[in-house]
């Protein structure tokens, strides 16, 4: 085995690993949610240092994630390394990785950060209630956590 493979699974574990730690100190996750996080993620872990993935058994793994919690899902297919190594899985369930996602909408507006107040200018719920108005000049609703 080359070199850039061993490189790739020892990132793709990296990945797995801090999923496994996400899973196990969340303490909003049930006993079920973890057993379940924590198969899914064992179907992962076998399967590096494989020359190739079992598409089956991974797809299997990624449904096992998605239904303990989507966001371990899309964490993990946030991660290129991961997505690459059990690409024949994700075509599988006809999914790609995010950044392949990201690659067709290069110039989307929703892939672009939303910017924020910049230099002296102070964000709308810091002003006073009396210069907080929209474009027609009505009064905005309070901030949130104000009364």
């Amino acid at each position: 085995m080359t070199q850039g493979h061993l490189n790739r699974d020892s990132r793709v574990r990296d990945a797995l690993y801090r999923t496994r730690v996400l899973v196990n100190r969340t303490p909003h996750f049930s006993a079920a949610t973890r057993r379940e996080a924590n198969r899914a993620l064992d179907i992962f872990d076998n399967q590096l240092g494989l020359n190739q993935v079992n598409a089956a058994d991974a797809a299997r793994g990624l449904e096992l994630l998605n239904r303990a919690h989507s966001s371990l899902t899309f964490g993990l297919l946030r991660n290129t390394d991961f997505a690459d190594r059990f690409a024949p899985a994700l075509r599988r369930l006809g999914m790609r990785g995010i950044s392949d996602r990201l690659d067709e909408v290069p110039a989307s507006v929703m892939a672009l950060p939303i910017s924020g107040p910049r230099g002296d200018r102070e964000h709308r719920d810091d002003l006073p209630v009396e210069v907080r108005l929209d474009a027609q000049g009505k009064p905005l609703p309070p901030p949130p956590g104000y009364y």
